[in-house]
């Protein structure tokens, strides 16, 4: 199984999720960051802002789900075609083993 964690931009997150849903990806965890990529932050006239609010999400697929998923958030957290600065990133992980809180139980 793999985690993914997609920062996106604020104002695409509904569509992401709402697309993982639709696709049957509805257990994610969402949760507001504040961060800079590559650009160091953002310049608007005479005001710096070195931390840009993000949202981050949070889900574990099965190995063979991380091209749909991925693929997902692509294509709905972009701002155009061709993307932009500032549209995000995803990172995939190697999750070892999940456990559930309740019945202690070891899903993988």
């Amino acid at each position: 199984m793999k985690m993914i964690k997609a920062v996106v931009r604020p104002e695409k997150c509904d569509e992401v999720l709402t697309n993982l849903c639709e696709a049957g990806y509805r257990a994610v965890t969402r949760y507001g960051i504040l961060g800079r990529g590559k650009q160091r932050g953002l310049k608007v006239e005479d005001v710096y802002y070195d931390e840009i609010p993000k949202e981050m999400l949070m889900l574990v697929v099965e190995d063979e789900d991380v091209t749909k998923v991925t693929d997902i958030i692509v294509k709905y957290s972009r701002t155009s075609d061709e993307g932009s600065f500032g549209d995000g990133k995803i990172f995939i992980l190697p999750v070892e083993t999940a456990i559930t809180v309740s019945s202690g139980k070891n899903e993988l």
